[in-house]
């Protein structure tokens, strides 16, 4: 079915596992790629990025993209603002970076928000244009850009041909329902870059509530019902699983999710006739 990559994120709680070792966990426990995570993004990260898919190659795992974040609330001229700049610029060029859109200031979120990001955005596009990188929006709940409709709409006004929108199941959930989360991966399946998934538990019965991120299949949402979707709507990209916040044995967390997995596409017909 569809590759198994991992969001290196899962392992960051545990921080005597440096890139070579989270790489040999991933593969280790059955992983096809690995989602590089380098957030907060900091200057000791550039030696890492300039030569991103080495250590994943040398495991025989694929480097399927790079999360990175804007912030709207920094100035252009901040360090955190040219460090972004300089990861479209300098990281190893060949994945998608997926992004999302974050408010940090503390007065209310600006009416104008969007046309900010599509100021902010157009040295990035440029830079990726020119080192051929796809970016993916990346929605992620109560940030300014929260929802699948909003990164589509997004996508679309920015071009679709170098923009595009991922479906990330636990932030989706934490703003609908179940069968809401399940009727909006039907709708957009077939159009978005890449789909996220976990084990969603939201940290309130109803929502809007934040998402615990636990192994998948682990949750609260049922995973079955989102892979048929995705099998229905003709989704040929990966599935990423999101690790964010997990504690506890993260190599054996990491096994569980390849073992819920294979028994869930089991009943799936093939993607690839």
């Amino acid at each position: 079915m569809w590759p198994l990559v991992a969001m290196e994120n899962a392992l960051f709680a545990d921080r005597s596992l440096d890139w070579k070792r989270r790489c040999a966990a991933i593969a280790g426990a059955g992983f096809t790629g690995v989602y590089a995570v380098p957030y907060p993004l900091g200057d000791d990260e550039w030696p890492r990025l300039q030569t991103l898919g080495d250590e994943p190659a040398r495991c025989g795992l694929r480097l399927a993209g790079i999360y990175a974040n804007l912030d709207l609330a920094v100035p252009e001229t901040a360090p955190a603002s040219r460090r972004l700049v300089r990861l479209f610029a300098e990281a190893e060029a060949g994945p998608r970076i997926e992004l999302s859109v974050k408010w940090s200031g503390l007065e209310p979120v600006p009416p104008d928000w969007e046309g900010r990001l599509a100021g902010r955005l157009s040295a990035l596009l440029a830079i990726a244009r020119r080192r051929g990188i796809r970016v993916t929006l990346y929605p992620h709940s109560f940030y300014p850009l929260e929802t699948t409709a909003q990164a589509a709409w997004l996508a679309q006004r920015l071009g679709p041909d170098q923009v595009g929108y991922a479906f990330a199941t636990s932030h989706v959930f934490a703003l609908h329902s179940g069968e809401e989360t399940i009727a909006l991966l039907a709708r957009h399946a077939a159009r978005i870059d890449s789909f996220n998934v976990c084990g969603c538990r939201r940290t309130a019965p109803l929502p809007p509530a934040k998402c615990r991120h636990l192994p998948f299949g682990e949750g609260d949402l049922d995973p079955a019902p989102l892979l048929e979707a995705l099998a229905s709507g003709g989704y040929r990209g990966d599935v990423i699983v999101q690790g964010h916040g997990w504690t506890g044995d993260l190599p054996a967390m990491l096994r569980r999710c390849v073992a819920a997995y294979r028994r869930a596409v089991r009943t799936l017909p093939p993607l690839y006739p």
